[in-house]
């Protein structure tokens, strides 16, 4: 669950007024500023939306650990269209590299990097796919 601390400080990293977080979260003013100053304890609902808007926003909470809960700036990850750029290049990459012709050790390490390579496309091709749909939630 998310503490009335970690809210303020989530905004407070987003440089988000209370406005900015009602609209996002689509809960009320109202319940924003009593959360924030502990005078009333919000629904399970509440608590879920405003968790969610912020963690949208690149927020992370940090959950109790010995130094108390807090929150984070995820890092930054790397759009879609930058992946799709990566997918690209690493398509054309595949499709130079020879064909093997005759069993040999540079035959046999070709056959590798191919395979390496067709690995790591299929990773960006997955994280790219998780990106788009994290995005149309």
């Amino acid at each position: 669950m998310i503490t009335p601390s970690q809210c303020r400080a989530a905004r407070a990293l987003l440089d988000w007024p209370r406005e900015r977080l009602a609209s996002e979260s689509r809960i009320g003013l109202r319940s924003i500023v009593d959360f924030e100053r502990s005078a009333r304890a919000p629904r399970y609902v509440t608590l879920d939306a405003l968790r969610r808007a912020l963690e949208k926003a690149g927020v992370e909470f940090i959950t109790e650990n010995g130094g108390g809960p807090g929150v984070r700036i995820r890092k930054s990850a790397k759009s879609a269209e930058e992946i799709s750029r990566q997918i690209d290049a690493l398509e054309d990459k595949i499709s130079s590299m020879p064909a093997p012709t005759k069993p040999s050790p540079e035959s046999g390490m070709n056959i590798m990097r191919k395979a390496v390579a067709k690995n790591d496309l299929a990773k960006l091709k997955n994280r790219r796919k998780r990106i788009r749909s994290d995005r149309s939630k």
